[in-house]
């Protein structure tokens, strides 16, 4: 199988927007959207070796698409795993 990449920018009226270079072959294709997440921003100064390890692991962790959760649904996953720790043991 030929792996032929593009990157392209979404709108919210027309959806992924491809404006490509490449050859495609006259052959079906499949087309597969994968949301590329912005990059961190800078490391802030002083920032100690901890803060720094930690957010290399967010980092990897959005990059191989884990879902970003609000401080509200930290705490609901939270209090979960605490009423059953058993059902979510690794």
């Amino acid at each position: 199988m030929t792996k032929i990449s593009d990157e392209a920018r979404g709108t919210a009226e027309h959806g992924p927007e491809v404006r490509s270079s490449n050859d495609y072959p006259a052959e079906p294709i499949r087309v597969t959207v994968q949301l590329i997440p912005a990059p961190s921003p800078s490391p802030a100064a002083g920032e100690s070796p901890l803060g720094r390890r930690l957010r290399a692991i967010r980092d990897a962790a959005l990059a191989e698409g884990m879902p970003v959760m609000t401080q509200d649904e930290v705490l609901a996953e939270v209090r979960l795993r605490r009423v059953n720790p058993a059902d979510h043991a690794e």
